[in-house]
C-alpha cells in the first residue's frame, strides 16, 4: 500500500472511530466487509445515476464511494480469514448495486406517485445508514 493511500486509510478510519455511538460497527471481519461492499455498490450506482444527470453532488458521492472501497479493500484479508469466500464481496457490491439501481427505477419511471415517493424515502434511507458512518452527524443531528 503506498503511502498516500496508508494516510487515506487512517483517517477513514479515525472517522469511523469517531461516529456516534448509536452507530455501531458490524461485529465480525466479514459483517464489516459485508457492510463495505454494499455501502460501496449503493454509492457506485447513486454516483453512476449522478453523473448521468450531471448533478452537481457526483464529487462528494465519488469520494465517499472511494472510500468506502478503501474500507472494503483494508477489511478483505480479516474477512477471508474469518472464512468468508474472496468472491463473496463482489456479490454483496452488486446486491448493494441492484437495490439502488431498482429503487432509482421505481422513482422515475413508476406511474404511482406513492411507490415513486417511497422509492425516493429507500434510496436515502440506505444512503444515510452508509453515509452515517464515515461522515460525523450524517443523520442530521
Amino acid at each position: 500500500m503506498t503511502h498516500p493511500a496508508l494516510n487515506t486509510l487512517r483517517g477513514v478510519a479515525l472517522l469511523i472511530l469517531t461516529a456516534p455511538a448509536a452507530l455501531a460497527l458490524p461485529g465480525s471481519p466479514s459483517q464489516r466487509a459485508e457492510f463495505f461492499a454494499t455501502c460501496a455498490g449503493r454509492l457506485a450506482a447513486l454516483e453512476t445515476r449522478q453523473r448521468a444527470t450531471q448533478s452537481p453532488d457526483v464529487g462528494k458521492t465519488e469520494a465517499l464511494r472511494a472510500d468506502f472501497d478503501l474500507l472494503l479493500e483494508a477489511t478483505l484479508p480479516d474477512a477471508v480469514d474469518y472464512g468468508m469466500p474472496p468472491a463473496q464481496a463482489t456479490q454483496w457490491r452488486s446486491l448493494g448495486w441492484g437495490e439502488i439501481a431498482t429503487l432509482l427505477a421505481d422513482a422515475d419511471y413508476s406511474f404511482d406517485a406513492g411507490r415513486a415517493a417511497r422509492a425516493r424515502q429507500m434510496i436515502d434511507r440506505r444512503i444515510l445508514d452508509c453515509n452515517a458512518l464515515i461522515l460525523p452527524n450524517a443523520s442530521g443531528d
